[in-house]
C-alpha cells in the first residue's frame, strides 16, 4: 500500500515537472508576450514607452520615429503598476541594448494604487529570474508561497497562462519570430466610447480624492533607479485626458505638484499635456485617458515635435 502511494506521489510530481517545463519553453515561444519577444531576440530600440494600458493604446513608435528619427518600441502593458513596469524594463536591459531614453507614462490614477496592478502572471516564466522572483515575493506574497512547488507557479493563475501556452505551441510549430503587434503599440481599432467615464461619475457623482500611495512612489522610485543606473534619459509624461472627467478627480492639482516635485527631486522631466484641444471633445477619446486612432495621431505628432524642441534646448544649454 506505502509503495503505491509513494509510487503515486513520484509519478506525480515527474507529471507537474514535465507539465512546468513544457508551460516555460512555449510560454517562451510566445511572441506575443512582451516579455517572452523581448528576451528572445533583440529589440534594441532607442526610445521605449513604458507604462499601462493609456501608453499601450496610444504611443506609436512608428509614428515617433517618422517626427523624431528614433527608433522606438512599446513596453507597456495591461493594467501594469510601476512594479511590472520595473519588471519589464529589467527583463529588456538584460537581452537588448540599452535606449536612450525612456519616457514613463505617469497620472493621478498610476500613484492611487486602486486602479493598476502587479500581473504576477506575466512573469511565470521567470520565476528563476532573482530579479523577478523579488519582486513577486513583494508584490504577490499568496502567488509566492506557490512558485517553488512544482507546477504551481502556472496553474495559481492557470485561466491567464494556458492560453498563452497554447499559443506558444502554435509559435514554435510555426516558427513564428514577430509578434502581432511587431513595435509593441496596439491600435484601438473597432473600440468605441467604452462608458468608463458614466461609470466613473455613477460611482463617484461628487468626485474622488486621489491617494499618493507610498508603496506605489517607492515602485516609482525603484523603477527610475534601474534606469538611471543604465544612463538612460528618463521622461515622465501625462497625455490627455477627457477635460470632462476633471471636475470629478477632485485632487488633480494636488497630486500633479507631487508628482512634479517627485520629478524635480529626481532630475528628470515631467511633461503634461493636459491643454491640447482635442481634450476638449469626445471624438478623438474611447475612454477617460485613451485617445481613439484620431486623437493618437493628433498627440503622437505632438509628443514627437516637443521632445524634438526639448532635446534642442538642452542642447543648446550643456
Amino acid at each position: 500500500m506505502y509503495k503505491r502511494i509513494i509510487l503515486f506521489i513520484a509519478l506525480l510530481l515527474v507529471l507537474l515537472l514535465g507539465l512546468e517545463k513544457l508551460y516555460d519553453h512555449f510560454l517562451l515561444k510566445n511572441v506575443d508576450l512582451k516579455s517572452s519577444f523581448v528576451t528572445s531576440q533583440p529589440v534594441n530600440a532607442d526610445v521605449l514607452f513604458l507604462g499601462p494600458c493609456e501608453p499601450l493604446w496610444m504611443m506609436n513608435p512608428a509614428l515617433f520615429q517618422k517626427y523624431a528619427g528614433l527608433k522606438g518600441f512599446n513596453l507597456s502593458t495591461v493594467h501594469a503598476n510601476f512594479a511590472e513596469n520595473e519588471g519589464m524594463l529589467h527583463l529588456y536591459l538584460e537581452h537588448n541594448k540599452t535606449p536612450q531614453y525612456l519616457f514613463l507614462y505617469v497620472t493621478t490614477e498610476s500613484v492611487d494604487g486602486a486602479f493598476n496592478v502587479f500581473n504576477s502572471y506575466s512573469f511565470s516564466q521567470f520565476v528563476s529570474d532573482p530579479f523577478i522572483k523579488k519582486m513577486i515575493e513583494a508584490q504577490d506574497p499568496q502567488y509566492y508561497r506557490w512558485v517553488d512547488w512544482p507546477f504551481m507557479k502556472h496553474a495559481y493563475y492557470n485561466s491567464f497562462i494556458t492560453f498563452n501556452m497554447v499559443q506558444g505551441i502554435k509559435h514554435g510549430l510555426t516558427g513564428r519570430m514577430i509578434p502581432y503587434y511587431p513595435d509593441g503599440y496596439v491600435p484601438p481599432h473597432g473600440i468605441t466610447w467604452d462608458m468608463r467615464y458614466e461609470h466613473f461619475v455613477k460611482e463617484f457623482p461628487l468626485g474622488r480624492h486621489f491617494e499618493w500611495n507610498t508603496s506605489e512612489v517607492k515602485a516609482l522610485q525603484s523603477l527610475l533607479d534601474l534606469a538611471k543606473a543604465h544612463g538612460i534619459k528618463i521622461v515622465l509624461y501625462e497625455s490627455p485626458m477627457l477635460n470632462e472627467i476633471k471636475p470629478f478627480i477632485l485632487n488633480r492639482d494636488e497630486i500633479k505638484q507631487k508628482i512634479a516635485k517627485f520629478a524635480m527631486q529626481n532630475k528628470v522631466p515631467y511633461w503634461v499635456f493636459d491643454t491640447m484641444q482635442i481634450s476638449n471633445t469626445r471624438s478623438c477619446f474611447f475612454s477617460i485617458l485613451n485617445t481613439n486612432n484620431k486623437g493618437s495621431a493628433i498627440f503622437n505628432k505632438t509628443f514627437a515635435d516637443y521632445f524634438l524642441r526639448e532635446v534642442r534646448r538642452d542642447s543648446l544649454l550643456h
